[in-house]
């Protein structure tokens, strides 16, 4: 990845082919993935990161833990996608995010793709109880994946 570090992966499993694929997901979800997320996909979907780099601190000494980089589509094989992702977001309300990654108790990181906010990276909180389940984690997905770093 150019202008993102290499992640420390401890299980990999890619199913996606090309960018083709990337882009017929496009069209079927009518939505635009950034450069840097279809960066990241073609090459670290389905990966599970290490214990050692996997964590993002968001405000001092509040971390969130990445598992694993998500699959674009659903599959017989398993593993969390994008597109199961997108269709609960959708049946809550939830539009402009577009999931690339998930903690181990299932929390999404998504990009933001809204104007306002476009290229952030958010986590969807779901089952937190807290009103907003969407919080701001981190300027860019560059910044996001180069600041992962052992948990402290």
């Amino acid at each position: 990845m150019n202008k993102m570090k290499n992640l420390k992966i401890s299980e990999f499993n890619q199913r996606l082919e090309s960018a083709i694929e990337i882009k017929k997901f496009e069209n079927e979800f009518k939505i635009e993935f950034p450069d840097d997320l279809i960066e990241l996909l073609l090459n670290y979907e389905g990966a599970k990161l290490n214990e050692d780099e996997c964590y993002f601190e968001h405000k001092k000494g509040l971390f969130y833990e990445v598992n694993q980089i998500l699959y674009l589509r659903k599959s017989d094989l398993g593993g969390a996608s994008i597109q199961d992702i997108l269709k609960g977001h959708k049946s809550y309300g939830i539009e402009g995010f577009i999931p690339f990654a998930i903690d181990s108790g299932g929390w999404d990181f998504n990009i933001s793709v809204n104007e306002s906010t476009l290229g952030q990276v958010w986590v969807n909180k779901f089952d937190s109880d807290e009103e907003k389940t969407m919080i701001y984690v981190a300027p860019s997905l560059e910044n996001f994946i180069n600041s992962l770093k052992s948990d402290v």
